[in-house]
Parts: C-alpha cells; sequence; structure tokens
C-alpha cells in the first residue's frame, strides 16, 4: 500500500475534501514544519477476517502550534475517520481547533467543529469573528456529551442529512480554520514562566483529560486493535500533553 493519504481509491471523495482543505490551512501557517515522531505510529495496519483496517497519521508543528495531528483511518468496510487537532503553544493565547468527520456506511454521521477556549475567557479579536459568521441551520444537531463544557459556544456538532449540509459543513471547517489563522498573524509569544502561559496550559491539560473519556472512540479502537493498544494510542497520540 501507498503512504501518506495518496490512497484516494479506499477514502469516500468528501474525506479527500476535507483532508485537502486542511492541508492547504496547515501548509498556509507559518514557520510550518513536519514534526518528527515514531514510524509506527505514521502507518498502522491490520488485516482481520479478510477486512483492511488502517490509521495514518501526519505530525505539523508551526508558529503558535506545539503539535497538529492529521488523522484518517478506515476500520473495516463500514467505518471512515477524518480526526485533526491544532493543540497551541500554551505561550500563545491561540484555541485548540478540533474537527472530527465520521463516515458510516457511505454516509457521514458524525461532524463536529470548533475552536476551543484555553483561557477563561475568549479572546475578543475570535469572539467578534465568530459572531459575526454565518453558521447554517443544520436539521440535526447532537448533544454534546457531559464533558463537553471544554468546547466553545460556537462549537457545532451534527449529523448532516443530506449532501447540501455535508458540504456546507465542510465549507464551516474552513471559515473556522481561516479565524485561525488570522488570530495568528497577530498573536504575541508570552513567556514561558508567565501566569498567562500557566493558565493557559492548565486549561489545556483539562482539554485533552476530557477529550480521553470519549467512550465512542475507545470502544471502536479496541475492537480492532485491543484495549492496552488503545490506551497507549489515546495518551501519546491522540491527545497527549
Amino acid at each position: 500500500m501507498k503512504s501518506g493519504f495518496c490512497t484516494q481509491s479506499k477514502f469516500h471523495p468528501l474525506l479527500l475534501e476535507a483532508i485537502e482543505l486542511i492541508k492547504n490551512r496547515i501548509n498556509a501557517l507559518p514557520d510550518v514544519k513536519s514534526l518528527a515522531f515514531d514510524p509506527k505510529s505514521s502507518e498502522i495496519y491490520r488485516n482481520l477476517k479478510k477486512e483492511e483496517f488502517f490509521i495514518i497519521n501526519e505530525f505539523y508543528k508551526a508558529k503558535g502550534f506545539r503539535k497538529i495531528h492529521l488523522e484518517v483511518a478506515k476500520l473495516g468496510s463500514p467505518f471512515q475517520i477524518l480526526h485533526c487537532v491544532f493543540f497551541p503553544d500554551p505561550c500563545f493565547d491561540l484555541p485548540i481547533f478540533g474537527a472530527d468527520l465520521v463516515f458510516s456506511s457511505n454516509n457521514i454521521s458524525a461532524a463536529i467543529v470548533d475552536l476551543s477556549p484555553v483561557w477563561k475567557y475568549i479572546p475578543q479579536s475570535m469572539s467578534s469573528q465568530m459572531a459575526s459568521l454565518h453558521i447554517p441551520k443544520f436539521k440535526d444537531p447532537r448533544m454534546l456529551p457531559d464533558w463537553g463544557y471544554i468546547f466553545s459556544p460556537y462549537v457545532c456538532f451534527i449529523r448532516p442529512v443530506d449532501s447540501y449540509e455535508e458540504k456546507s459543513f465542510l465549507t464551516l471547517i474552513d471559515k473556522y480554520l481561516s479565524i485561525l489563522l488570522s488570530l495568528v498573524v497577530v498573536v504575541r509569544r508570552d513567556e514561558i514562566n508567565s501566569s498567562d502561559t500557566i493558565s493557559r496550559f492548565e486549561y489545556q491539560k483539562q482539554y485533552c483529560s476530557n477529550q480521553k473519556k470519549n467512550d465512542k472512540t475507545r470502544v471502536i479502537l479496541s475492537k480492532f486493535f485491543g484495549s492496552s493498544w488503545t490506551d497507549q494510542y489515546i495518551e501519546e497520540i491522540l491527545f497527549s500533553c
């Protein structure tokens, strides 16, 4: 199998479109470069009962971000997943960008995007842009889990009901990333031992801790890769802090 995200015939066209728009935004970041990780974490493959299971990860760092993680997974016939998180360097007053798309039986069963706060308030420059952003009235909004208080008031969590809503959601992902990039341009670096930096670090730790409570992620991965592998993957790859 070819490496990276070039196995195009294996992915849903909409997932490929989402990858492309996210990669374009990553490449537009100042000082972006690949982040070195264990090659065993970059491409993970299993075969079970003649079905193929694989996870492909890419990692980057850039001005303002300690880690950018882009993951795609194909877990047998029914499931395809895109997962992306931009983890800010706590020295910078930037939100956490997160987006997930879950494809089940060729349709998107869940879609979420947010710019999550890492401080007790949302920066004014971000809130003014988010308030003026047009968010479509999706027909099937989904409820956040109990630990979802880590998300912002602008989080969008839905099940798209048709191709129009699917495309609209991809457009929304790109708009959230556009706002994030506009913040990166003007943000200044705080000292590593400043009270603001330490507070943002604590908020980011809480974000990672709450994300680890996502039982759906744990159940799906455990089914295909085993519970001990899944625990390590969540701790060291998905939400390391």
